[in-house]
């Protein structure tokens, strides 16, 4: 084994090594393990985790960034929703159904709150505590439930937020002597007549590539947010996505494109907090509109606001929009609770405080903000996609088409526990796999190829041009359909005129290259069902179809990869009469 093999296999991996007894590399040059996950936020360090101590000998993780400290969930506040035994699970089951419009997967939903406890006393053994809200609770509503509640400022040695708890994760993945590769972007799934066998990647100092045979696969990478212009999430582009649906997995709820709200000028996250103590959305005269719009005014869930603030640019009353934090109690109360919050929050304010900017002094221009796109792979009761040994969880994984407060960060560590541990049955059972040595030289050959020294075209181009097409309100919030074939049509012409020409001159513009054709094919999957959802739903809203219409559309859009590049559609009823919770309007 060589540094130019598998550039880094020191620390914990070198543990992990000895471990295995050394068999983890074949005379071929391709690493060998029993299952490989791709990602390290909550989702796939929970995957690994329970996989481990399902007894699968051999688990490795991949990531294009540092595992466990570069992910969404890292920065994020680390606010999860939990059920406690003391909680009515039918009554938080409807509540979730509710939330989502009746398009959750009420099966995998029920699962992942039955066991969310076990990981709360878990993560507690390892030293994780939740702190105390202002009212002396521990647990807070979350926003966009009625019953839900999340436990909020997670601490775990000097650690404040999600950081606190992906390295209490982080921790007892080395612990268990998981095999660690940072830094290596997988391009490609490789499959074994069908069922999944591995994955080809690239190192992003090096620009070399790396293969792993598998028999089991976990995609468990964050979602996509065609560099969207809210905190954190300009990275986030949809590689989870592209390699489920390349290798033949289906994707689902991928015309939910969730739209917060920030400010034009600085990063900051935390206004479902602001709102709580009084903060106010303005239009460019200064009068609060929200009540004009939703019985829950400033409060009400955050696809109500965006499509407000849409409206009422339309109607002349903006640009400018503002968010007032200057009235009381957010100059004290508001201030302390966001400042508690940890995550890119504090991050936040600290850097609006070291400019000498104070945001609760006076109203701050605000915008409505693309942040990620719900859906996902469509994976059964056991986390697997159509792909047998393809798993999904976390936000590769759609269980539901909506975003709130703690429910991403319980969903991403539930089925990240439940995928690991349904990878570990899979595994008892399941046979080695068999790489053929062609299709391992031309999947490399694929991931490399854009890296010659700059002859096509800069990867920067197709991202800004993808996210100059998905920005604009018509195409992520107020929806028709001129506006969304419009946007299609330039996707595609990106898809078949620029992707192919893409050019790296170093290893990380080679990474650029892959990112640049994931975000194109989200795109792309996004704008086709946006298209054919002709109801309003969640976070998806056609002007030309305002209300919800459980007749005709309570079922979910599925897209697979067909034959010569096409994208071929199923629509799949929403078997409700078999769910607990219903909807009352008629079906």
């Amino acid at each position: 084994m060589n540094r130019r093999e598998f550039g880094k296999i020191t620390g914990a991996a070198a543990a992990a090594m000895t471990a295995w007894g050394g068999k983890a590399l074949a005379s071929d040059g391709i690493f060998e393990t029993d299952l490989l996950i791709v990602g390290s936020g909550f989702a796939g360090l929970w995957a690994a985790i329970a996989a481990r101590e399902c007894g699968v000998a051999r688990v490795a993780i991949v990531d294009k960034a540092s595992i466990g400290r570069s992910s969404m969930s890292s920065m994020c506040a680390g606010a999860t929703i939990y059920r406690f035994p003391t909680d009515d699970p039918d009554e938080w089951v409807l509540d979730v159904a509710q939330a989502n419009h009746f398009l959750s997967r009420q099966d995998l939903t029920s699962r992942i709150l039955d066991t969310s406890y076990g990981r709360y006393k878990k993560l507690e053994s390892w030293g994780v505590k939740y702190g105390m809200a202002p009212t002396g609770q521990t647990r807070l509503p979350s926003r966009g439930f009625k019953r839900l509640k999340m436990s909020v400022l997670p601490t775990w040695r000097n650690k404040r937020g999600g950081a606190a708890v992906s390295s209490a994760l982080f921790e007892k993945v080395k612990e268990l002597k998981t095999l660690l590769f940072p830094k290596t972007m997988i391009t490609e799934i490789l499959l074994d007549h069908g069922r999944a066998a591995g994955a080809v990647g690239v190192d992003r100092l090096s620009g070399e590539t790396a293969c792993f045979k598998a028999r089991a696969v976990i995609l468990a990478a964050a979602d996509c947010s065609f560099r969207g212009n809210y905190a954190c999430v300009d990275q986030v582009t949809g590689d989870g996505f592209s390699l489920a649906f390349q290798a033949g997995a289906r994707m689902t709820n991928m015309e939910f494109l969730c739209v917060n709200t920030a400010s034009p000028s600085y990063g900051f996250e935390g206004t479902g907090v602001a709102a709580r103590y009084g903060g106010r959305f303005l239009d460019k005269n200064g009068r609060a509109f929200m009540k004009d719009y939703h019985p829950d005014g400033n409060k009400a869930e955050i696809a109500y606001i965006t499509r407000a603030m849409a409206e009422e640019i339309e109607k002349g009353n903006g640009p400018p929009l503002y968010f007032d934090l200057s009235r009381p109690p957010l100059g004290i109360a508001g201030n302390w609770a966001l400042s508690m919050i940890g995550g890119w929050v504090e991050l936040n304010l600290k850097r609006l405080r070291e400019k000498g900017l104070n945001i609760f002094a006076e109203p701050q221009e605000w915008v409505a903000a693309i942040q990620t796109l719900r859906g996902g792979a469509r994976t059964d009761s056991n986390f697997m996609t159509d792909v047998p040994g393809l798993f999904a969880a976390g936000m590769t994984q759609s269980i539901d088409p909506g975003l709130f407060n703690g429910w991403s960060t319980m969903r991403a560590m539930g089925s990240g526990e439940l995928a690991g541990m349904a990878a570990a049955r899979f595994l008892k059972d399941a046979g080695d796999v068999r790489l053929s040595q062609d299709e391992v030289r031309l999947a490399r050959d694929r991931a490399a190829s854009p890296l010659n020294g700059r002859t096509g075209i800069n990867p920067e181009q197709v991202l800004a041009a993808v996210q100059e097409t998905m920005v604009p309100y018509p195409v992520c919030i107020r929806r028709d359909e001129q506006s969304l074939s419009r946007a299609l049509s330039r996707i595609e012409g990106l898809r078949d005129d620029h992707l192919p020409a893409l050019a790296a001159a170093d290893p990380h513009e080679l990474c650029k290259v892959h990112e640049a054709r994931n975000v194109t094919l989200a795109a792309e999957l996004y704008l086709r069902s946006a298209l054919l959802r002709r109801e309003s739903r969640s976070d998806h809203f056609r002007v030309e179809y305002p209300e919800v219409d459980n007749r005709n559309w309570l079922k979910w859009i599925n897209l697979r990869r067909g034959q010569a590049g096409s994208i071929e559609t199923d629509f799949e009823d929403v078997p409700i009469s078999s769910y607990p919770a219903r909807p009352t309007e008629p079906i």
